[in-house]
């Protein structure tokens, strides 16, 4: 007896294509920063400077401005300080508002609601502000207070305060707690307490 039944096919076998293996965790981060942009620089921080400024009106004059700001030394034929400082300058003519000199020497010097600590100038006028020693031609105060005055002329508008005042001539009310004899008796006293005190540490 013959089977007609047909063979079944071979069903034929596909291999597989392996995978590749997976590359090292270091080699795709290093992929990953090299593909990742650095970040700019931040710019960096400057701090803010005192505003100067120099300007020549004429010929051999120049004008010398300070605000917020400080500098040790000015020479200038005008100086003007606002919110800043100068130890120490030398000119024809200064102002300082709401700022302060450490010595002036100067033909006039203005002051308003700041200080100087010692002066030479022609003329001075120092209105609500403070003045250490100071010796002129001609001083104006006006609600100030000055340490040690040495002037020819001293006018005085509003109560101010002075510790020791030479003067030729005063005008207005004003009344220093030393004059020139008490300035002298203070200093003479002044002289043998520090005297003595050196004897009694040499002593020691």
């Amino acid at each position: 007896m013959t089977d007609d039944t047909p063979a079944a096919p071979r069903r034929t076998r596909r291999r597989a294509t392996p995978a590749p293996p997976p590359e090292p965790l270091v080699a795709v981060m290093a992929d990953l920063d090299a593909a990742t942009p650095e970040p700019e620089p931040a710019p960096p921080v400057v701090a803010p400077s005192p505003a100067v400024s120099l300007a020549a009106p004429g010929a051999g004059e120049t004008v010398f401005r300070l605000e917020r700001g400080g500098i040790a030394e000015a020479t200038a034929g005008s100086v003007d300080v606002k919110l800043g400082g100068i130890g120490r300058l030398d000119a024809e003519e200064v102002f300082v508002q709401w700022g302060g000199v450490g010595a002036a020497r100067a033909d006039r010097l203005g002051v308003e609601f700041g200080s100087v600590g010692a002066a030479l100038a022609g003329e001075i006028r120092v209105t609500q502000g403070f003045a250490g020693s100071v010796v002129t031609r001609d001083a104006t105060l006006e609600q100030s207070f000055v340490r040690t005055l040495v002037a020819q002329r001293v006018t005085v508008n509003r109560p101010t305060g002075v510790l020791v005042m030479i003067a030729q001539r005063v005008s207005g009310d004003v009344r220093p707690v030393l004059d020139w004899r008490g300035a002298l008796a203070a200093g003479a006293a002044f002289g043998v307490v520090t005297m003595a005190w050196r004897a009694l540490r040499g002593k020691a």
